[in-house]
């Protein structure tokens, strides 16, 4: 009777336990046992420490690591607990010999606390040792032990454990204290932060450095003691200094860190980064700031290196982090700014990709206004007519603001936003013709991006689908044009590099000289490069040649060659194309040739500048049977460009022959003898206003191809005057629709609908 009452107590008792602690774990156990704000921390491709930010509390304390360094558990586990691997939370053996020893001392010299106890207490916020306190923790072990695995609670303990001052958890102590990644610190290193969670005070520098370095050297006895360091370790462990003061943490790209701290979740910022590359660059933004900082005020500067094959990037510099540049803390690559040209490159890859061009196409160089936008080109002279490629070559605003005429700024926008382009923030209207010079403000993180892009696409002959909008050939010919600018003569330092790399690369400049890009791109890497000022003020001269493309230049320099992009032979074709047009070449063209074209091109109109022409024997005059015999009449090819773009092509060209004038009594007029230079048919003209507020008078000018023609000009009705030799007339046209005419002293006329603002 009295057994089965004692087993009936007994049961009773061990399930008040169990209820217990089930209400314990539930109502008492915080679910989850660290609440604490972590450090910000930024990682290179080989996960070692760039730099970080300091927690929301004011220590330096980084997120929870998911692995552990097994020379430094060695150590924690031999000096503070060395069965926790065999103990459920609380160990018997030492709380017994700390209470012997204790009672012999007659003071507490000996704790007897596991390294779950102690993690207990961190869970607590190290309440004070009292014996209440101690037994909670005790429950706190217990319930830890039955809700981790050992390594768990070894992670959370090495993670959360004091190291003195504001320093909390061991990867943040090894790089205050040593300046260096936990992984490569030596057997003295790693003793030294072993023994500081239990006396953290003790790293204080200019104190206790006798009572820390002796606790040290008594772990690495017992490590010896223990056959885990050899006696040689042993002794040249001993003689290591210890740590004088803490050391900053590294601070390698400090832009990109603040970025993604803004725009990612996680506190473990694992990046692509090449750290050596990484501290190249930003040195070389430095030099360059300081530099162009001296000569011209120029503070600020972003470099932004992609890995074409990942879109990563590599090198990531905001802004310079030299001392005394203004707005050094703006990232700039992620700021919104004009682009000036960089743009160019895509209207001429989406243009020839859905059939709207050739690369070789002549595009029309005169003067242009479109709505009151009249565009002029960087050295404010104009060509005639260029070849596309050329255009890109030569960074012509005009033939650009035409091509962009002809695909449309809301396809063009489109084109644009398939690429990733982020900024296009209004609608067509509010951008109209300057989206292609800079109208559109974008960010170099997208630019850079957006090439990476399409030379991905171009190096894996990505299968095309309906939502391409540029094709790997318009990709192929648009790095192959954009491979063919010129480095200026000046630095030979380019000529040589470019003997040693094949590089596709841009430049830009927006109006008002306060932005300066270069971009350039290979099957491996894309660089971008940004210079000026942050706050938006610009500096005479600043260009992306003069200042970004050296820059650019110089961090290729630092990569490694590749080679060049293959053809993308399934959307390439040979076509006969006429040389001097640059388009599919007619049955009248006779200087042509066959190249690789997409096949797209297929779509364009041929050739329509070449027409056959009837001359006499000397070429000195056209003719036709009415004034010559059939027999003597000499018929030829010829490359006739119209009057408005053969007058500027001519000054450009020594090699044109324009069309000779017909013989006297010859019965036939020149093919469009007279045309308008500006304005042009159905153009919108703004007319300027001076300083005083009034209307200013426009001009308009014409051209002719007889060389002694009398031009009489008319504005609706109203006759305004005659002109010789250079064709300009003035006129204060009311705003409205007007008929604007032009007749020579043969009769020939030419009229055009304009329209007044």
């Amino acid at each position: 009777m009295k057994i089965s009452k004692l087993k009936y107590e007994l049961e009773t008792l061990l399930l008040s336990i169990i209820i217990g602690f089930l209400f314990f774990h539930v109502e008492v156990m915080p679910r989850k046992l660290f609440e604490d704000t972590t450090s910000t921390v930024l990682l290179d491709e080989r996960g070692n420490l760039l730099g970080a930010r300091i927690a929301g509390d004011d220590q330096w304390r980084f997120p929870e690591s998911d692995t552990l360094n097994q020379r430094f558990i060695t150590c924690l586990v031999n000096y503070e607990d060395r069965r926790f691997y065999y103990h459920i939370g609380v160990d018997p053996i030492a709380v017994v010999r700390a209470f012997k020893r204790n009672v012999q001392s007659s003071c507490v010299k000996e704790g007897g606390s596991t390294l779950t106890m102690q993690l207990a207490r961190m869970v607590r916020g190290n309440q004070p040792r009292t014996l209440k306190n101690k037994l909670i923790e005790v429950l706190y072990a217990l319930d830890i032990e039955l809700s981790y695995s050992k390594e768990q609670i070894l992670r959370m303990y090495v993670s959360h454990a004091p190291f003195g001052g504001n320093v909390v958890g061991v990867n943040a102590a090894a790089w205050r204290y040593y300046n260096r990644d936990i992984s490569c610190l030596s057997w003295s290193e790693v003793a030294t932060l072993a023994v500081l969670p239990n006396s953290p005070s003790l790293i204080h520098p200019g104190r206790n450095r006798s009572i820390l370095k002796k606790k040290r050297d008594q772990l690495l006895a017992i490590l010896q003691t223990r056959k885990i360091i050899t006696a040689d370790e042993y002794e040249l462990s001993i003689d290591e200094p210890l740590p004088d003061k803490p050391y900053a943490l590294p601070n390698e790209a400090p832009h990109l860190l603040d970025y993604l701290s803004k725009t990612k979740s996680q506190t473990y910022l694992h990046t692509h980064i090449d750290a050596r590359l990484q501290h190249l660059v930003q040195q070389l933004a430095n030099d360059y700031s300081s530099r162009y900082s001296n000569s011209n005020n120029v503070d600020n500067i972003a470099i932004l290196v992609l890995d074409v094959e990942t879109g990563q990037p590599i090198a990531y510099v905001g802004n310079t982090t030299r001392a005394g540049a203004e707005a050094s803390c703006v990232d700039i690559i992620q700021c919104e700014r004009s682009p000036g040209s960089t743009l160019k490159p895509f209207l001429y890859a989406a243009m020839i990709s859905c059939g709207e061009l050739t690369p070789r196409q002549l595009i029309s160089d005169t003067p242009l206004s479109i709505n009151g936008f009249t565009p002029s080109n960087f050295n404010h002279t104009f060509s005639g007519a260029v070849h596309a490629d050329d255009a890109i070559i030569q960074s012509l605003n005009v033939p650009l603001v035409r091509m962009l005429s002809t695909h449309g700024t809301g396809r063009f926008m489109k084109d644009l936003e398939w690429l990733g382009m982020t900024t296009l923030h209004y609608d067509e209207d509010h951008y109209g013709a300057t989206l292609i010079l800079g109208g559109a403000e974008v960010k170099l993180w997208d630019v850079c991006h957006m090439y990476q892009r399409l030379a991905y696409r171009l190096l894996h002959k990505t299968a095309e689908n309906q939502d391409t909008r540029i094709s790997l050939a318009a990709s192929w010919f648009m790095f192959n044009t954009m491979s063919k600018l010129n480095r200026p003569e000046e630095e030979s330092e380019w000529s040589q590099f470019r003997s040693m790399k094949n590089l596709a690369w841009k430049t830009g400049t927006s109006w008002g000289s306060r932005d300066a890009w270069s971009i350039g791109i290979t099957p491996k890497y894309v660089v971008g490069v940004w210079t000026g000022n942050a706050t938006g003020e610009g500096r005479a001269g600043l260009t992306g040649i003069g200042y970004s493309a050296p820059v650019m230049f110089d961090v290729f320099a630092m990569l490694d060659n590749t080679n060049w992009f293959t053809p993308p032979t399934n959307e390439l074709e040979s076509m006969t194309i006429c040389k001097h047009s640059g388009r599919l070449a007619s049955s009248v063209c006779a200087d042509v040739e066959t190249t690789l074209m997409s096949k797209e091109a297929t779509k364009t109109q041929p050739c329509n500048y070449c027409r056959r022409v009837h001359l006499s024997a000397d070429k000195k005059w056209q003719v036709n049977s009415s004034c010559m015999g059939v027999d003597e009449i000499y018929t030829e090819s010829r490359f006739i460009l119209p009057v408005a773009q053969e007058y500027y092509y001519k000054t450009k060209h020594a090699d044109y022959l324009p069309l000779p004038p017909f013989m006297e009594g010859c019965q036939g007029s020149q093919s469009e003898p007279l045309d308008f230079i500006y304005p042009e048919h159905q153009n919108t003209i703004v007319l300027p206003k001076g300083f005083d507020g009034t209307t200013e008078r426009v001009i308009f000018t014409a051209v002719s191809r007889k060389r002694d023609a009398t031009i009489y000009w008319h504005l609706d009705n109203d006759y305004l005057g005659e002109t010789q030799g250079t064709h300009q007339m003035s006129a204060l046209p009311s705003p409205g629709s007007h008929t604007l005419s032009i007749v020579d002293d043969e009769g020939n006329r030419k009229m055009i609908i304009i329209h007044v603002k």
